[in-house]
């Protein structure tokens, strides 16, 4: 079982691992905690199953499902916010700190010889084109930093974003299994039918507190902590990036 647990694991790019793969993990959870419930005494059967599935390439599959769930759902996210997380630290609508924020530009005109940046009358008259402008610039800083061990912080805060991200996408599908293992295992123990009511008891708990995780906990303003978080450190990269050269 120990094996196969450790092949399901084996996904070499650590960023598939904490943002793709565990979040898909968190909602297959319960229904596996049912299963257990149920069948203790098959654990090891289904750890060969496991193994065939890993085989098979399940672990790659997962981690698709998860990215593509929480890519759809982006857009919503950004919505929701204002803008995209480092736009918005570079407009000058909204700004908290405007030196900071003046700071910021000219580290990223030094950075990108020719690049303009709109002015705040600029911004005002045209949005969506001093947006434009903030999102290359934007572009390019991830390109330039995409050295983890150079950038440990911008990767680390990036998996962690990527995670809620893709968690909070596969919201709807996690409220389901949550809620179905949870009262599968309920139902299991009002009829007697689990062997090992301790064992059904701890699943079924952790299986409820996973709902209302998903009911409460797991929104777009938990996502935003780290998305921020991301773009803070991205942008705190032009300190330490060399002007590009032409």
């Amino acid at each position: 079982m120990i094996d196969a647990v450790n092949a399901f694991f084996n996904i070499s790019d650590q960023y598939v691992r904490r943002a793709r793969l565990q979040p898909t993990l968190l909602v297959a959870l319960p229904i596996a905690l049912a299963v257990l419930a149920y069948s203790p005494e098959g654990i090891v059967h289904w750890g060969i199953l496991w193994s065939v599935l890993v085989w098979c390439g399940a672990t790659a599959l997962l981690a698709q499902v998860a990215r593509d769930r929480g890519k759809r759902k982006e857009p919503e996210l950004f919505r929701r916010w204002g803008g995209k997380p480092t736009t918005r630290l570079l407009r000058h609508h909204g700004a908290p700190n405007k030196a900071l924020l003046v700071r910021r530009h000219a580290k990223l005109k030094a950075l990108i010889p020719g690049q303009k940046l709109p002015t705040a009358e600029a911004e005002a008259a045209e949005p969506s084109i001093a947006d434009d402008a903030y999102d290359s610039c934007t572009a390019l800083l991830i390109e330039r930093t995409r050295d983890r061990k150079q950038f440990p912080l911008i990767f680390d805060e990036n998996c962690n974003y990527g995670f809620r991200r893709n968690l909070w996408g596969m919201k709807p599908v996690g409220i389901l299994t949550s809620a179905a293992g949870s009262g599968a295992i309920l139902l299991g123990l009002i009829t007697n039918s689990v062997p090992i009511r301790t064992l059904a008891t701890v699943c079924g708990s952790v299986s409820l507190l996973l709902l209302i995780a998903w009911l409460v906990w797991f929104t777009p303003d938990w996502v935003k902590i780290t998305a921020d978080s991301y773009a803070e450190r991205l942008l705190a990269a032009c300190d330490s990036l060399e002007p590009q050269r032409t």
